[in-house]
Order: C-alpha cells, then sequence, then structure tokens
C-alpha cells in the first residue's frame, strides 16, 4: 500500500507544525510496533497531518487497498505498444539474463531492463524474487520503453520507498492519484501500480500505464500486435512479440517478395535456455510464408532443412536444440540475407534489378600492366576515329600518383576467377572521357581469354591462346592468333618479367586510375559497371626495372604507341571486384543498330539472370556467398562525426574486447596524420526497411595488420537484423537539412547526441585511404562481419568537412564518454547517389553450410 502526501508549508507556522509534527509521530510509532496497524498509521497520520493541522496542506491518497490489482501486468501496457518481451521468474530459468555485462551498452532488451531496474527502488539489477518482468516500446522510437515488473510478493523495499537520489531537476510527481519518483542518475520514473506491480520508465509512459490501468486509455489489446499475444501466455521463461516495419508501412522487397521475409508484419517466439541450447519455437507473419518455405526448403540440402511449417500468413520454426549463438546466426542469414539475394536475383532483367557477379583477379601470378603511351596527337586523332565508339575521345590520366597525365594504351594481363570470367585474359584498354561525366574511364579495345566469355561486341568470346603464368624466376604472359584458313597459330604479344624483383620499387596507383573502373567500355560504347575495395586502390605496386622486361608485340596496337613501355607494374595481392555487364543498353550514345541493341537485351535477359540466380541459390545450399547491392538515398546526407579517441584500449575493454583486437590509428584526410578515433556515421539506403542508421564505430586491426571497422553499435530508426541481438530495437534517428544549415538527434537509453552543422563554410576534401579501406570490412563486438564492395565516387568524390567552430553538440551521452573528447575534430557531409554491394555476415556459415 502506498500514501502520498503534499503539502505547501506557509513559513510563519513552521515552528508550530513541527511540534504537531512530532505529537503525531509519536502517536503513529505506537502503531506501527505491530505491522497490522500500518494502513491505520499512515490513515491516522495523513488525517492530522492534513486534516486538522497545516493550513494550506493538500491531500493526494494513494492507498492500494483501494485499487483494483494489475491481475495481468501484461495489460497495462498502452494500444501504442509495437512490442513486449517477456521473462518469467528470470532468476531462476534465464541464467543467460544474469551473465550479462554489468554496465550495459548494447540497445537489447535486456540491457535496458538490467538498466531500468539497476536504478529502482525495488534494489535489484538480477530479477530476484520478481515473478515477470515484461519490457514493452512503444511507437515512440526515442523513449517509449515501459518495464512492468511482477514480484512473487510485496517486497520490502517496494511501495513508499526509495533507494534512489533524484536526478538534478527532477522531483516526485503525481499523476491520478499515483506517486512518481525520479530514479538518479537517469531520466527515468517509477510508479507502484499495487504492492506487487512496478513500472519503469520515462514519466510519459507511465502516465500512459496509469491511464490504462484505470481504463481511461486502451490497453496492448488494441494495438497493432493485439491478435498475436498468445504467444506471450506461454509457460517459457522467455517470449516476445514485435511489430516488424512491414506492420506499419509498406516496406520495398529486394524483388517481387516472393522470397523474402524483409515485408512480414511480426516476429515472435517463446522459448527456455538451458547448457547453452534453446528450446521452444519462433514465428514470422509474412503472406507469401507458405511459397517463402516451399522455396526456401527446395534449395537447402535435407540434412540442412530447419524444422518449418508453414500455414496461411504464418511461419513457424522449430528451436528446440539450437545454440542461441552460431545456430540462430545461421537460421537469420539464411532467412533473411541469403533468401534476400534469392529474391533479387529472381527479378533481374532489363530495366529491373540489374545483375552483379563476382570478378575475383587472382595472384598466381599477379595482376601485370604494362602501360604505353601514344606517340604524339596525330595518331590519337587517328586511333580516336578509327577505334573508339562515336562521340568518344581519349583521355589523359595519371596511373601512379606522383606522375603527370598521360595518353596511355595499357595491356592488362592476368588470372581470373569468380561468377563472371575464369582463366588467364589479356585485354588491351585505353582511357576515354565519360559521356556523362567525362571522368577518365576504361575502355578495352581487344580482350583474350583462356576460357569462353561473353563481351557485348561479340556476345561470346571463344577460346583462345592465352596463358599467364610464374615459372622459371619469371611471370611469363602469351597471347597467340590462329589464322581462320589455316588453323596455325602465330605470336600475338608476349612478355617476360623477372620475378621476383630485388630489390622492389614500390608506387601506389593514381586514385584516377583506379576509379577509372566504375564504368567499363566496351567497342560499342556498353559498359560493365564496377566495384571494388581497397585491395585495388590501397595497395602498393611493384614498378619493374625497365631491363627485366622483355617483350615481343605483333598486336596491331604496336603502331600507335611507343615501343618501350613508360612503366610495367605489378599488383602484389589478389583483387576483389563485382561486375554489373551491360549495364547501360539503354544510353543513347551506344554504337550500335537498334536491332543489334535488342540482340544484347535479348542476351542479357537470358544469360545473366540465370547465372546470378544460381549463385544466389548455391549460396543457400552453402556454395559461396550472397551478394546484394544498395546505394545511399539521395534524400538523407550522409554524415560522420569522429572523436579523438583518448583511452582506445579501454573503449575495447568496455565492450568486452581487451586483448582480442588491436585499436589502429586511421588517417580521416590526407593531409591529416593518423590518430584513434571514435566515428559515429548517420546515413540511409534506398528502400531500407531499418530506415535511417546510426552506428557508433572506432578501427581495429585486422589479422593482416590492416584496418576495418568496428561496428560497438548499430541503431536505425525501424527495428532491424542484427547478428549479435537477433532483432535491433527502433531508435530516435534524424537528420534533416535546411538552407545551409544539418541538424541530426539520436536517442535511445544509452545514447543521445544533438548536433547541428553549420554547412555554408565546408570545404571539400578527399578521404583518406586508410580510413575509406576500414569500410570494407565491417564487423560487431561479436565478430559478424559485412564485405563492401564499393565505386570511385567513394574514393575520388570529395566530401564536404565541417570544421570545429560550425559544428554545435548540444547533448552528447554515450557509454564510452570517458574514453574520448565530447567535441569532434571534424564531421564530413556527403550528398551522393554512391552504390555499393556487400556480402552480409560473410564469415557466419548458413544453414546450407556443411559442417565441421
Amino acid at each position: 500500500m502506498n500514501r502520498r502526501v503534499i503539502c505547501s508549508v506557509h513559513e510563519d507556522r513552521a515552528d508550530d507544525i513541527g511540534n504537531e509534527l512530532h505529537r503525531a509521530w509519536t502517536m503513529a510509532t505506537h502503531l506501527l510496533i505491530d505491522t497490522g496497524n500500518r494502513g491505520r498509521c499512515y490513515r491516522l497520520l495523513a488525517t492530522l497531518i492534513c486534516g486538522t493541522m497545516l493550513a494550506g496542506c493538500v491531500q493526494s491518497i494513494e492507498d492500494s487497498n483501494s485499487r483494483p490489482e494489475a491481475a495481468n501486468p501484461l495489460h497495462l501496457l498502452p494500444a501504442s505498444t509495437r512490442g513486449a518481451m517477456q521473462l518469467r521468474n528470470p532468476a531462476d530459468t534465464a541464467p543467460w539474463f544474469l551473465d550479462e555485462i554489468v554496465d550495459p551498452w548494447r540497445h537489447k532488451p535486456t540491457d535496458i531492463i538490467r538498466h531500468y531496474l539497476s536504478h529502482s527502488s525495488a534494489s535489484t539489477d538480477d530479477g530476484a524474487g520478481v515473478e515477470r518482468l515484461i519490457l514493452g516500446q512503444t511507437l515512440a522510437a526515442e523513449d517509449g520503453f515501459i518495464l512492468i515488473a511482477r514480484f512473487a510478493d510485496a517486497p520490502p523495499t517496494g511501495p513508499g520507498h526509495s533507494n534512489a537520489v533524484a536526478t538534478a531537476g527532477e522531483t516526485a510527481a503525481s499523476y491520478q492519484g499515483y506517486s512518481l519518483q525520479p530514479l538518479a542518475q537517469t531520466a527515468l520514473f517509477e510508479t507502484w501500480i499495487d504492492d506487487k506491480t512496478l513500472a519503469i520508465g520515462p514519466r510519459r509512459n507511465l502516465e500512459l500505464v496509469i491511464g490504462v490501468h484505470t481504463g481511461q486509455a486502451a490497453n496492448i489489446h488494441k494495438s497493432a500486435i493485439a491478435s498475436h499475444l498468445e504467444v506471450l501466455d506461454t509457460p517459457n521463461p522467455v517470449s516476445f512479440v514485435y511489430g516488424l516495419p512491414g506492420l506499419y508501412r509498406a516496406v520495398r522487397a529486394p524483388g517481387s517478395g516472393a522470397s523474402s521475409l524483409s515485408q512480414a508484419d511480426v516476429a515472435m517466439a517463446e522459448f527456455g535456455y538451458e547448457s547453452g541450447a534453446i528450446n521452444g519455437s519462433a514465428r514470422l507473419v509474412s503472406d507469401n510464408a507458405e511459397t517463402f518455405a516451399e522455396r526456401l526448403l527446395g534449395l537447402l540440402p535435407e540434412i540442412s532443412q530447419p524444422d518449418i511449417m508453414a500455414s496461411a500468413n504464418s511461419l513457424t520454426i522449430k528451436l528446440d536444440g539450437l545454440s542461441a549463438g552460431t545456430d540462430i546466426q545461421a537460421l537469420l542469414k539464411t532467412l533473411f540475407i541469403e533468401m534476400d539475394a534469392v529474391d533479387y536475383n529472381e527479378a533481374v532483367t532489363e530495366g529491373g534489378n540489374q545483375p552483379w557477379l563476382y570478378f575475383n583477379v587472382g595472384d598466381a601470378p599477379n595482376s601485370v600492366f604494362i602501360n604505353f603511351e601514344f606517340r604524339n596527337q596525330a595518331l590519337i586523332r587517328e586511333f580516336e576515329l578509327e577505334h573508339l565508339p562515336r562521340g568518344f575521345t581519349l583521355a589523359p590520366v595519371r596511373i601512379i600518383d606522383t606522375e603527370s597525365p598521360r595518353y596511355f594504351l595499357v595491356v592488362n594481363l592476368y588470372p581470373s576467377s569468380g561468377g563472371l570470367v575464369e582463366g588467364a585474359r589479356a585485354e588491351w584498354s585505353v582511357f576515354v572521357n565519360d559521356p556523362g561525366s567525362s571522368e577518365p574511364r576504361f575502355l578495352v579495345i581487344q580482350a583474350a581469354a583462356e576460357n569462353i566469355s561473353a563481351d557485348s561486341v561479340r556476345l561470346l568470346t571463344l577460346p583462345e591462346p592465352v596463358s599467364h603464368v610464374l615459372e622459371r624466376g619469371a611471370i611469363n604472359s602469351y597471347v597467340g592468333v590462329v589464322e581462320p584458313a589455316t588453323g596455325e597459330e602465330a605470336l600475338y604479344f608476349n612478355s617476360r618479367i623477372d620475378w621476383p624483383q630485388s630489390p622492389e620499387s614500390r608506387v601506389a596507383f593514381d586514385r584516377e586510375f583506379v576509379a577509372a573502373n566504375d564504368y567499363i567500355y566496351w567497342g560499342n560504347a556498353v559498359a560493365d559497371r564496377g566495384l571494388y575495395n581497397a585491395s585495388v586502390y590501397n595497395r602498393d605496386a611493384v614498378r619493374v626495372a625497365p631491363g627485366d622486361v622483355t617483350l615481343l608485340d605483333n598486336s596491331r596496337w604496336a603502331q600507335y604507341v611507343n615501343a618501350a613501355p613508360v612503366h610495367t607494374l605489378v599488383y602484389l595481392n589478389p583483387l576483389d571486384f563485382v561486375i554489373s555487364p551491360w549495364w547501360n543498353l539503354d544510353a543513347t550514345y551506344l554504337d550500335a543498330t537498334d536491332a543489334y541493341r535488342q540482340t544484347l537485351v535479348g542476351f542479357k535477359n537470358n544469360f545473366y539472370p540465370r547465372t546470378v540466380l544460381s549463385q544466389a541459390e548455391a549460396a543457400v545450399a552453402g556454395d559461396g556467398a550472397a551478394l546484394l547491392p544498395a546505394s545511399m538515398a539521395e534524400s538523407v546526407p550522409e554524415s560522420h562525426y569522429h572523436f579523438l579517441l583518448t583511452d582506445p584500449e579501454a573503449l575495447l575493454a568496455s565492450v568486452g574486447l581487451a586483448g582480442a583486437l588491436t585499436p589502429v590509428p586511421v588517417r580521416l584526410y590526407d593531409d591529416e596524420p593518423d590518430n584513434f578515433y571514435l566515428s559515429l556515421a548517420i546515413y540511409g539506403l534506398d528502400g531500407d526497411p531499418c530506415g535511417l542508421r546510426a552506428e557508433w564505430q572506432t578501427y581495429v586491426s585486422n589479422p593482416e595488420g590492416r584496418p576495418e571497422t568496428l561496428l560497438l553499435q548499430a541503431l536505425s530508426s525501424e527495428a532491424c537484423l542484427d547478428p549479435d541481438n537477433w532483432l535491433g530495437l527502433p531508435a530516435k534517428v534524424q537528420q534533416e537539412v535546411a538552407g545551409s544549415r544539418l541538424t541530426m538527434r539520436l536517442a535511445s537509453p544509452f545514447f543521445t547526441i544533438d548536433a547541428e552543422l553549420e554547412l555554408e563554410r565546408s570545404r571539400p576534401v578527399k578521404p583518406g585511404r586508410d580510413w575509406l579501406e576500414a569500410g570494407d570490412r565491417v564487423c560487431s563486438p561479436g565478430q559478424v562481419c559485412n564485405r563492401l564492395f564499393y565505386e570511385g565516387q567513394s574514393l575520388q568524390g570529395a566530401v564536404q568537412r565541417i570544421e570545429p567552430g560550425d559544428i554545435v553538440i548540444t547533448a552528447l551521452k554515450t557509454p564510452w564518454d570517458d574514453f574520448f573528447q565530447g567535441d569532434p575534430v571534424a564531421v564530413t557531409v556527403r550528398k551522393s547517389d554512391r552504390i555499393f554491394a556487400a556480402n552480409p555476415w560473410h564469415n557466419v556459415p548458413g544453414l546450407g553450410s556443411p559442417g565441421e
């Protein structure tokens, strides 16, 4: 029972009141000796104080004996609830709950529950004495959490007691006769609904709970998830139900949606957890449940098939015996990532989804560039007229970042593997001005391949005599030509490069040269779209000494260039590419007849959809990795806030990774020194069900000593798949531009930042190569990693740098405040339509992967 007295005391009667209160308290304490008289004592004390003694005293009585008991604490949640998680007898039946990090930092239900309980008057952060815990989240993503704790017995530190000191500026409040007590060091309040039921949350949420309890507001049975609450009636210790983005708005699937769960409405589960294994089931509500299950089971090997039952719009998955870590990750990867790739590739067609294929350049031996310069302007003009598509002109480029631009013709010799081509290849290329942007691009004027391959000029290139091998201390590359009439083979091009070089003369490739891979044109102006990573732009090559290169060049291109190359360069590593073939078949500048354009469209629609879909299906079956493209939303600026770390080791220790990873300094911009940073990235992707994303990042060393990103905390404005937490809960993520001002707000129980930027005085800079490379591999604290591929806009395009004087941070709270300087050293903003592709969770085996 709880009785609250609010008094307004007149100063001139303070002494008299003190004497009267002393007499009243003496009388009350005699009654308190007998615990059965406590209620009588409180009533007597309140009557004495408020009824007869104090002028200006307003009485507000809270007596739980006169209130209805909250028979089912679930029913206290309001109609705006989007999700609820329930723990039954958490101290006894959910031991994993006790093992959580004491100082929480993750935006996950158990962290939020512990955070709320640790500050409450119940004096418990481990669920001791609690019969049921229910965490609800309303549609208010910023502070929408409500924790209901139902105790088995009225705790001695229950109604009327608080072990907390109010936060500065917060005082006790009352709502409809219920006392709202502020909790120290938080923005939270608590209220006892009855002797056994405690509610904790932001003040406005507790007012919602009280309104529900008193019958003045609708409860969760009027919510969008009302028809699925039966999952919480389970005796299992853990259960939850959550409304996914598809329940509240239209969600765009990667393809038609037939093979994707991205547009699912609701996720729910009920399970127990013992000895590392789960026992229970999960259910997803999606209109395509039956066809999805049929498609999935048709791709998985029989031994890998989960226990799935689909009926109408319900997909039920048995979880019995699965580990909470690896098995659940494998299940989620297959259901939501690999099947999304299948859905995307089922919709590949000209005018629809573009095909994307791996294109790997091997290292046995490495890729070689032999770079010749055109002899003179007259031959440049002749070449343009004879060999370039209409309207195209040659472009001078820098290949090495310390040299001046030249008109180059390059011979690229390399071994290839992956989804696009296989075997040794030789390509003669020049650099042309892009018809859309005027930036330099590759244009392949001739290609020869060891195995059959497709190209837009001939549709199919039959196998030719091509080899590229390392033998007898040299890289030997050979291209032959076969006379059709006689079948005799003659040497077309041959090179011998002494290898390895000793000593090595290393050089860095210029950004412009690398970005030329964005569009790789062919002789009829059809272009392949290229994406890549730091294996291409942030690795040194060896410049071969001129005397260590021997050439025999009988090609038809020799007449245009100097006999001796400007330089011969050899990569020291394999290269990772992703290619989308024949990207621009609708371009007006194609040097092809309408009839041949339609031939190309027909070939593309017949050949590439089958190729990419078979790769996606193979990934589900355990062979290869899912590949998914994405693009930055043009309507949302991409911003990066960089804070200088003062103790990077302590930051890693705070997230349980002390000694497991090594912090690494990176260079944010080319004209600055390396340093240790904590960064916050805010961005949006086109059609992303997760909404606007916010990612707290730092940078660590991978096993090869290269920088990679540790994604400390991922937040989003909508519920989102999370490798470490299953389902990432929504937070407040907001970013807007008005005139020259960009405002940003991020808010969750553990993170708050409000920032305003002045964009008008920003200056363009190019991001540092090491910082960009860190984005090639992005790993969660649980070491689930995404691999990314991107284009030259990331590398070559400028970002707008905002200096500290034009950055105003009005609020900042993180779990890591002690480890970094509170004012960012810089913020960069980019507005672009950049595209990239990813292998999400690439180091997590899916369901179809064979076991060890």
